[in-house]
């Protein structure tokens, strides 16, 4: 199986993760740590990930920390063709964690263009940006 790059299924990537983020129920990756409630970006990439599956899709294991920080998370996202014997690489998908228990979401291409919209995930919902 080989991996190739085609950007044809990144508009369907970002906007599968708009609807993901519509409908996400925040208390459910919320947890109490170092003194205050604060969203788990762990539990939003497994989340996010079993979601993207309805679209043959996956979040790849292989991250990149921008500038060197640990919780500016940049994973590639695959896309599985039907009977194709390849996987796709449509994009990236930044999880990022903030310094107040807040999260951030959002979609790239290949050129670090932000794809679809910007989510800023806070422990009481989910803010577009």
């Amino acid at each position: 199986m080989r991996i190739v790059y085609d950007d044809t299924m990144q508009e369907t990537m970002a906007a599968a993760v708009g609807e993901f983020m519509d409908a996400l129920n925040v208390e459910e990756i919320v947890r109490y740590e170092w003194g205050t409630d604060r969203v788990q970006m762990h539990l939003l990439k497994k989340k996010l990930g079993a979601y993207l599956e309805y679209y043959r899709m996956s979040i790849g294991n292989t991250v990149t920390h921008a500038y060197g920080i640990g919780n500016n998370c940049q994973y590639p996202v695959y896309y599985h063709p039907e009977g194709v014997d390849e996987i796709q690489q449509c994009g990236y998908i930044n999880i990022n964690s903030g310094m107040y228990g807040e999260g951030f979401v959002s979609c790239e291409d290949y050129n670090g263009n932000r794809v679809g919209a910007a989510y800023e995930i806070r422990t009481r919902g989910v803010v577009r940006k």
